[in-house]
């Protein structure tokens, strides 16, 4: 870790990233510089964003920005140890089967839950989903129509997976353990949701004249954009929260299917892209963490790494000059566009190809434009050249988190397109027991 001063600002940068693009660097001292700024650090595997890095934590001063958050608002994680072995697994055919009956039953990229399926979910769902819009008070607020039907938009994407980054997995760990881990968010409606308010926010910043913040929009907490922000914003996340746990069943429907004895641990399921209230060298601060793992003392983290690399579970060091934080995975290290031009060669096929060997994934698909026109190359902006390093990534934060498991993936799924009826056969279980148990 790196401690950098910032001209024009009495907060110095707390940074765990070496090498650090300039553009991500330039986002965070910006930042620094506004007066609700309380601290700010960037994580091992900060990148470029949308007005603040991708790996970055900010505090602020009864304050709250919505692209700090980020579109992917309640992006997360979500892990689960089996009594299975690696050797139970190791038969090549199985774990094709085990993928083809996952990538059944959860719609993967841009597609969406068929009627059916939305049906079974609500069978068994709804009382969870009504929780949802109680606890958050959705219902009354009146003056926020963010979502202007979102129960059918909530179950329209809940249990999909969404494109990019994210991905399912069946992993082995040091013991050769199975353990089953999900990365997902809260889908389309996190999106519409970060974009309103973000709207919103420069509309009310433009009436106020009141401080340059360099085109960052943002909003009083107290005020009732602040609060409704933060409403519809809780709202994503217990959807997230939700909409992880029921892949997560899908996965272990796939795994009794062939091994119907196979027990499953408590699951471990956390947000990576969120803003909450928590004190700070003696106050309380808005802590947003776009793209950053909470790390208190001794807490439960997963922090995965790129196609075809490790994922780590791991335990917070409640270090406080990263506000008790640490990186959500390896982070890019080029843009999607780029990679795939200088990836579509025969040498760096074979090599991308290669390490994804012994392990059953998604075929990659061809790439498209913005017109979702294909271009000719394959599009494999998610293999691992694209990404940092996550060993060194992790070796980089040995002073945020200790690594209690180191997981290997088999199986890995990520966007096939096309609908899936999917099924459900399993009671939702998690670590803390319930969905209103999420941050």
């Amino acid at each position: 870790m790196k401690i950098l001063q910032v001209e024009g600002s009495k907060k110095p940068l707390f940074n765990w990233c070496p090498n650090v693009e300039q553009g991500a660097l330039d986002q965070i001292t910006s930042i620094l510089k506004l007066p609700f700024v309380e601290h700010g650090s960037l994580m091992a595997d900060a990148h470029l964003g949308m007005q603040m890095p991708i790996g970055g934590v900010v505090a602020t001063n009864n304050v709250i920005v919505p692209n700090w958050v980020g579109v992917d608002e309640g992006c997360g994680m979500i892990a689960v140890k089996t009594n299975l072995t690696k050797s139970q697994l190791e038969d090549m055919d199985l774990r094709k089967r085990i993928h083809h009956s996952a990538s059944r039953g959860v719609p993967m990229g841009f597609s969406h839950n068929t009627q059916k399926r939305m049906n079974t979910l609500r069978n068994r769902l709804q009382n969870k989903v009504n929780y949802i819009f109680d606890k958050t008070g959705i219902d009354n607020l009146d003056d926020f129509q963010v979502l202007k039907h979102a129960e059918k938009d909530l179950w329209s994407q809940l249990g999909t997976l969404g494109g990019g980054n994210h991905f399912m997995e069946v992993d082995y760990d040091e013991d050769d353990m199975i353990w089953i881990v999900i990365h997902s968010g809260s889908r389309n409606m996190g999106k519409k949701i970060c974009e309103y308010f973000n709207r919103v926010a420069e509309e009310e910043n433009k009436k106020w004249h009141s401080i340059d913040t360099g085109g960052i929009p943002f909003l009083p907490v107290n005020t009732p954009e602040g609060k409704g922000f933060l409403a519809w914003l809780d709202f994503a996340l217990r959807f997230a929260y939700l909409n992880r746990a029921v892949m997560m069943n899908e996965v272990k429907e796939a795994l009794l299917h062939e091994f119907p004895n196979v027990e499953f641990e408590p699951e471990i399921n956390i947000h990576h892209n969120y803003v909450v209230i928590e004190n700070h060298f003696g106050k309380n601060v808005w802590v947003h963490r776009k793209g950053a793992t909470s790390a208190k003392l001794d807490e439960t983290g997963i922090i995965p790494g790129s196609m075809g690399t490790a994922t780590y579970i791991t335990k917070g060091l409640g270090n406080t000059n990263s506000l008790m934080s640490c990186s959500h995975g390896a982070g890019r290290k080029m843009g999607r566009k780029a990679f795939n031009v200088q990836a579509n060669t025969p040498e760096m096929m074979e090599k991308i190809k290669k390490s994804m060997e012994g392990i059953v994934y998604t075929k990659f698909a061809k790439e498209t434009n913005r017109k979702r026109k294909e271009t000719g190359n394959l599009d494999v902006s998610e293999a691992s050249d694209a990404y940092k390093n996550i060993e060194d990534v992790m070796g980089n934060q040995t002073d945020l988190v200790k690594p209690i498991h180191r997981l290997l993936p088999y199986i890995n799924w990520k966007d096939a397109g096309g609908d899936c009826e999917g099924y459900l056969g399993l009671s939702l279980q998690t670590e803390s027991g319930e969905v209103e148990d999420i941050v």
